[in-house]
């Protein structure tokens, strides 16, 4: 067996929005809802071709499966750090700015 998908959330997240259950992604695979299951919860691994009906089912590319293995923790962290940054105000930036000093400060 080959790496585990690490986290399923993005899985799951798709699923929800375009209306799927597990049951419809497996049928619609050729896969039990077991061993769909499986896959989505990183508790097995199917065959490449399996894993690209599923991306082509989703509308989702190898890299949305697999981004834990891909980047490192720090590199995640820091993409969703930069997500949450753009949405503050100037007011809210300049606080994260002041905190994160501080921070660096008390080490």
């Amino acid at each position: 067996m080959g790496q585990k998908i690490k986290d399923a959330r993005n899985i799951k997240k798709v699923e929800n929005d375009k209306e799927y259950t597990q049951e419809k992604v497996s049928e619609k695979v050729g896969l039990s809802t077991d061993q769909y299951r499986n896959i989505e919860n990183g508790r097995s691994i199917g065959s490449v071709q399996v894993l690209i009906d599923i991306c082509n089912l989703l509308d989702i590319t190898p890299n949305d499966l697999f981004y834990e293995i891909l980047e490192s923790k720090e590199e995640i962290l820091d993409k969703k750090l930069y997500s949450e940054f753009q949405d503050l105000t100037l007011k809210e930036k300049e606080l994260v700015k002041t905190l994160m000093i501080h921070i660096k400060k008390n080490r």
